[in-house]
Protein backbone atom coordinates (compact mmCIF):
# COMPACT_ATOMS: atom_id res chain seq x y z
CA UNK A 1 0.00 0.00 0.00
CA UNK A 2 1.53 3.19 -1.29
CA UNK A 3 2.38 5.92 1.22
CA UNK A 4 0.39 8.85 1.30
CA UNK A 5 2.67 11.80 0.05
CA UNK A 6 4.19 14.48 2.26
CA UNK A 7 2.66 18.51 2.14
CA UNK A 8 4.83 20.54 1.01
CA UNK A 9 4.03 23.27 2.46
CA UNK A 10 1.07 24.39 5.09
CA UNK A 11 -1.38 25.29 2.01
CA UNK A 12 -1.09 22.26 1.11
CA UNK A 13 -1.13 20.29 4.75
CA UNK A 14 -4.37 22.31 4.64
CA UNK A 15 -5.55 20.90 1.41
CA UNK A 16 -4.90 17.38 2.39
CA UNK A 17 -6.99 17.71 5.51
CA UNK A 18 -9.72 19.26 3.76
CA UNK A 19 -9.69 16.55 1.01
CA UNK A 20 -8.54 13.23 2.71
CA UNK A 21 -12.39 12.13 3.88
CA UNK A 22 -14.10 12.94 0.98
CA UNK A 23 -11.47 10.71 -1.13
CA UNK A 24 -11.54 7.99 1.38
CA UNK A 25 -15.56 8.22 1.75
CA UNK A 26 -15.96 8.05 -2.14
CA UNK A 27 -13.40 5.17 -2.10
CA UNK A 28 -15.32 3.30 0.55
CA UNK A 29 -18.34 3.22 -1.72
CA UNK A 30 -16.12 1.71 -4.40
CA UNK A 31 -14.96 -1.19 -2.93
CA UNK A 32 -16.40 -4.39 -0.98
CA UNK A 33 -14.55 -3.39 2.83
CA UNK A 34 -12.68 -1.12 5.03
CA UNK A 35 -9.62 -2.43 4.47
CA UNK A 36 -10.05 -1.89 0.25
CA UNK A 37 -11.02 1.14 0.91
CA UNK A 38 -8.00 2.34 2.80
CA UNK A 39 -5.93 1.21 0.02
CA UNK A 40 -7.78 2.45 -2.61
CA UNK A 41 -7.98 5.48 -0.95
CA UNK A 42 -4.31 6.06 0.01
CA UNK A 43 -3.19 4.71 -3.57
CA UNK A 44 -5.64 7.15 -5.57
CA UNK A 45 -4.69 9.77 -3.29
CA UNK A 46 -0.86 9.72 -4.01
CA UNK A 47 -1.80 10.07 -7.73
CA UNK A 48 -4.68 12.11 -7.79
CA UNK A 49 -1.96 14.84 -5.31
CA UNK A 50 0.86 13.99 -8.16
CA UNK A 51 -2.07 15.10 -11.00
CA UNK A 52 -2.66 18.47 -8.91
CA UNK A 53 1.09 19.32 -8.43
CA UNK A 54 1.50 18.85 -12.05
CA UNK A 55 -1.48 21.10 -13.34
CA UNK A 56 -0.74 23.86 -10.72
CA UNK A 57 3.02 23.29 -11.94
CA UNK A 58 2.30 23.43 -15.53
CA UNK A 59 0.50 26.90 -15.25
CA UNK A 60 2.78 28.60 -13.24
CA UNK A 61 5.60 28.11 -15.93
CA UNK A 62 3.15 27.97 -18.28
CA UNK A 63 1.36 30.85 -20.82
CA UNK A 64 -0.99 32.00 -18.20
CA UNK A 65 -3.57 30.56 -19.52
CA UNK A 66 -6.33 29.19 -17.47
CA UNK A 67 -6.11 25.50 -17.03
CA UNK A 68 -9.07 23.30 -17.97
CA UNK A 69 -8.84 20.24 -14.69
CA UNK A 70 -11.07 20.14 -12.11
CA UNK A 71 -11.29 21.15 -8.88
CA UNK A 72 -9.15 19.63 -6.14
CA UNK A 73 -11.87 17.77 -4.58
CA UNK A 74 -13.52 16.23 -8.19
CA UNK A 75 -9.92 16.18 -9.44
CA UNK A 76 -9.07 13.60 -6.34
CA UNK A 77 -12.32 11.49 -6.57
CA UNK A 78 -11.82 11.02 -10.27
CA UNK A 79 -8.38 9.68 -9.14
CA UNK A 80 -10.23 6.88 -7.07
CA UNK A 81 -12.42 5.83 -9.87
CA UNK A 82 -9.48 5.58 -12.42
CA UNK A 83 -7.34 3.85 -9.75
CA UNK A 84 -10.87 1.52 -9.37
CA UNK A 85 -10.74 0.35 -13.34
CA UNK A 86 -7.08 0.38 -13.18
CA UNK A 87 -7.53 -2.52 -10.44
CA UNK A 88 -9.86 -4.28 -12.23
CA UNK A 89 -7.85 -4.47 -15.42
CA UNK A 90 -4.87 -5.84 -13.01
CA UNK A 91 -6.93 -8.48 -11.77
CA UNK A 92 -7.77 -6.77 -8.20
CA UNK A 93 -11.30 -5.85 -9.05
CA UNK A 94 -12.19 -9.15 -6.17
CA UNK A 95 -11.65 -5.71 -4.00
CA UNK A 96 -14.45 -3.53 -6.11
CA UNK A 97 -17.71 -3.10 -5.34
CA UNK A 98 -19.62 -5.80 -7.34
CA UNK A 99 -22.03 -2.75 -8.83
CA UNK A 100 -19.00 -0.88 -9.58
CA UNK A 101 -17.36 -3.69 -11.75
CA UNK A 102 -19.69 -3.94 -13.64
CA UNK A 103 -19.91 -0.46 -14.13
CA UNK A 104 -16.43 -0.18 -15.25
CA UNK A 105 -16.99 -2.66 -18.25
CA UNK A 106 -20.17 -0.13 -19.62
CA UNK A 107 -20.52 1.99 -22.51
CA UNK A 108 -21.30 4.71 -19.42
CA UNK A 109 -18.22 4.84 -18.26
CA UNK A 110 -16.74 4.80 -21.74
CA UNK A 111 -18.18 8.09 -21.58
CA UNK A 112 -15.45 9.34 -18.83
CA UNK A 113 -12.99 8.57 -20.72
CA UNK A 114 -14.17 8.50 -24.81
CA UNK A 115 -13.99 11.73 -27.11
CA UNK A 116 -14.55 15.28 -25.51
CA UNK A 117 -17.33 15.97 -26.85
CA UNK A 118 -19.31 13.02 -25.67
CA UNK A 119 -18.45 13.49 -22.13
CA UNK A 120 -21.38 14.53 -19.56
CA UNK A 121 -22.04 18.37 -20.10
CA UNK A 122 -21.38 18.86 -16.12
CA UNK A 123 -17.79 17.35 -16.39
CA UNK A 124 -17.27 19.68 -19.64
CA UNK A 125 -18.59 22.56 -17.96
CA UNK A 126 -17.13 22.72 -14.75
CA UNK A 127 -13.99 22.29 -16.53
CA UNK A 128 -14.67 25.64 -18.80
CA UNK A 129 -15.06 27.61 -15.54
CA UNK A 130 -12.22 29.62 -14.35
CA UNK A 131 -10.09 27.57 -11.53
CA UNK A 132 -11.41 29.51 -8.22
CA UNK A 133 -15.19 29.70 -9.86
CA UNK A 134 -15.31 25.57 -10.51
CA UNK A 135 -14.14 25.38 -6.71
CA UNK A 136 -16.35 27.61 -5.23
CA UNK A 137 -19.19 25.83 -7.09
CA UNK A 138 -18.03 22.36 -6.26
CA UNK A 139 -17.75 22.92 -2.74
CA UNK A 140 -21.01 25.13 -2.19
CA UNK A 141 -23.39 22.80 -4.29
CA UNK A 142 -21.86 19.31 -4.16
CA UNK A 143 -20.21 19.40 -0.99
CA UNK A 144 -22.87 21.73 0.25
CA UNK A 145 -20.66 22.93 2.65
CA UNK A 146 -21.77 26.82 4.28
CA UNK A 147 -20.96 29.36 2.76
CA UNK A 148 -19.14 31.14 5.49
CA UNK A 149 -16.97 28.16 5.22
CA UNK A 150 -16.50 28.16 1.86
CA UNK A 151 -15.48 31.94 1.61
CA UNK A 152 -13.06 31.20 4.31
CA UNK A 153 -11.80 28.10 2.18
CA UNK A 154 -11.39 30.33 -0.85
CA UNK A 155 -10.25 33.58 0.67
CA UNK A 156 -13.29 35.07 -0.76
CA UNK A 157 -15.63 38.17 1.24
CA UNK A 158 -18.42 36.20 3.15
CA UNK A 159 -20.56 39.04 2.72
CA UNK A 160 -20.57 38.71 -1.18
CA UNK A 161 -19.85 34.89 -1.19
CA UNK A 162 -23.87 34.20 -2.30
CA UNK A 163 -24.01 36.66 -5.02
CA UNK A 164 -20.62 35.27 -6.79
CA UNK A 165 -22.21 31.82 -6.05
CA UNK A 166 -24.99 32.90 -7.77
CA UNK A 167 -22.83 34.09 -10.67
CA UNK A 168 -21.09 31.41 -11.18
CA UNK A 169 -24.38 29.16 -11.54
CA UNK A 170 -25.40 30.87 -14.39
CA UNK A 171 -21.99 31.00 -15.92
CA UNK A 172 -22.08 27.24 -15.11
CA UNK A 173 -25.25 27.08 -16.84
CA UNK A 174 -24.60 29.13 -19.85
CA UNK A 175 -21.27 26.76 -20.27
CA UNK A 176 -23.26 23.63 -19.99
CA UNK A 177 -26.30 24.78 -22.26
CA UNK A 178 -23.34 25.12 -25.16
CA UNK A 179 -21.73 22.23 -24.34
CA UNK A 180 -24.69 20.38 -24.66
CA UNK A 181 -25.56 21.84 -28.21
CA UNK A 182 -21.79 21.10 -28.91
CA UNK A 183 -22.77 17.21 -28.40
CA UNK A 184 -23.21 15.15 -30.90
CA UNK A 185 -26.86 14.36 -30.76
CA UNK A 186 -29.58 12.81 -33.13
CA UNK A 187 -31.95 15.39 -34.78
CA UNK A 188 -35.28 14.47 -32.48
CA UNK A 189 -32.94 16.07 -28.87
CA UNK A 190 -31.37 18.86 -31.49
CA UNK A 191 -35.23 19.72 -32.31
CA UNK A 192 -36.04 19.92 -28.59
CA UNK A 193 -32.73 21.87 -27.92
CA UNK A 194 -34.10 25.59 -27.44
CA UNK A 195 -37.47 24.19 -25.92
CA UNK A 196 -35.28 22.73 -23.32
CA UNK A 197 -32.90 26.13 -22.69
CA UNK A 198 -36.10 28.61 -22.49
CA UNK A 199 -38.11 25.70 -20.04
CA UNK A 200 -35.31 25.77 -18.03
CA UNK A 201 -34.45 29.20 -17.26
CA UNK A 202 -37.77 30.04 -15.30
CA UNK A 203 -38.35 28.13 -12.80
CA UNK A 204 -41.73 28.97 -13.20
CA UNK A 205 -42.05 27.60 -16.85
CA UNK A 206 -44.01 24.48 -17.47
CA UNK A 207 -42.58 21.77 -19.74
CA UNK A 208 -44.92 21.16 -22.48
CA UNK A 209 -45.50 17.34 -22.49
CA UNK A 210 -43.53 15.98 -25.16
CA UNK A 211 -40.53 17.21 -23.56
CA UNK A 212 -41.34 15.93 -20.37
CA UNK A 213 -41.65 12.75 -22.46
CA UNK A 214 -38.44 13.33 -24.30
CA UNK A 215 -36.40 13.98 -21.45
CA UNK A 216 -37.75 10.23 -19.45
CA UNK A 217 -36.75 8.27 -22.33
CA UNK A 218 -33.38 10.29 -23.20
CA UNK A 219 -30.68 10.06 -20.53
CA UNK A 220 -28.11 12.80 -22.08
CA UNK A 221 -30.94 15.09 -22.50
CA UNK A 222 -32.31 14.91 -19.07
CA UNK A 223 -28.28 15.40 -18.01
CA UNK A 224 -28.55 18.40 -19.83
CA UNK A 225 -31.69 19.77 -18.30
CA UNK A 226 -30.24 18.89 -14.59
CA UNK A 227 -27.57 21.24 -14.75
CA UNK A 228 -29.48 23.68 -16.81
CA UNK A 229 -32.01 24.04 -14.08
CA UNK A 230 -30.67 26.02 -11.12
CA UNK A 231 -33.65 26.94 -8.60
CA UNK A 232 -35.31 23.53 -8.32
CA UNK A 233 -32.48 21.58 -6.43
CA UNK A 234 -31.06 19.37 -9.50
CA UNK A 235 -27.26 20.95 -9.69
CA UNK A 236 -25.92 18.91 -6.60
CA UNK A 237 -26.85 15.40 -8.13
CA UNK A 238 -25.87 16.65 -11.95
CA UNK A 239 -22.27 17.58 -10.86
CA UNK A 240 -21.80 14.42 -8.34
CA UNK A 241 -23.34 12.29 -11.66
CA UNK A 242 -21.89 14.21 -14.46
CA UNK A 243 -18.30 14.71 -12.44
CA UNK A 244 -17.79 11.53 -10.70
CA UNK A 245 -19.64 9.16 -12.70
CA UNK A 246 -20.61 6.17 -10.85
CA UNK A 247 -21.82 6.32 -7.21
CA UNK A 248 -22.86 10.12 -7.16
CA UNK A 249 -25.56 10.37 -5.66
CA UNK A 250 -24.28 7.98 -3.47
CA UNK A 251 -21.68 10.11 -2.47
CA UNK A 252 -23.51 13.35 -1.90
Amino acid sequence: MPDLPSPQDATEAALFSECWDAVLSYADLCTAGSSAAAELAREAFAEGIRDLRAAESGSVRGTGRRSSRLPRIPLLLTAVRTTAAAWEKEGKGHKLDPELRLWLHSDEAARYTGPPLERPVALRGLRDLQQADAELLWLAEAEALPLPLVARRLGLDPATTADELAQVARLFRDRCHRNHLDSPMDAECRSYARLLDAVTRSPAADTPEDLSRHLATCRRCAEAAACLRLNTGTLPGALAGGVIGWGGLAYL
